[in-house]
């Protein structure tokens, strides 16, 4: 179970990624004077966006060989929420007051992302 995450460079890079985009999360939600949200979400972004290319070459996406077909829920369902992360990116840009709260959302999808995707990964590692 242990080679999911670190059997070679992306699934160490992926990792890695997940853990930084943890911390800066709860560090922003979590501190004591109100952080820069625009470079904060701009940073969380790019962060989470560097985890799902990482995850897909990790998973072979997009080969004859890849753990998850284009067409397949997983893939459906992680597209939408990414989609839904950079709308949220976008919506921060003009609702400046409402930074915070789009940070949290962009977080809640991030997590939601990395759930379906690892609980796919453990479901064929144990299903074969």
């Amino acid at each position: 179970m242990i080679d999911l995450y670190f059997s070679d460079f992306y699934a160490i890079a992926t990792t890695v990624l997940v853990v930084l985009c943890l911390i800066l999360s709860v560090r922003s939600l979590t501190s004591q004077r109100e952080p820069r949200w625009g470079r904060v979400i701009l940073s969380f972004i790019v962060l989470g966006t560097s985890v799902s290319f990482l995850s897909a070459m990790r998973d072979a996406y997009a080969t004859p060989d890849a753990l998850f077909a284009m067409t397949s829920l997983q893939s459906s369902v992680c597209s939408i929420a990414g989609m839904l992360m950079f709308l949220g990116g976008f919506l921060a840009l003009f609702l400046r007051k409402q930074r915070r709260t789009l940070f949290l959302g962009i977080t809640i999808l991030f997590v939601f992302k990395v759930v379906v995707i690892e609980a796919s990964r453990i479901a064929f590692l144990i299903g074969g």
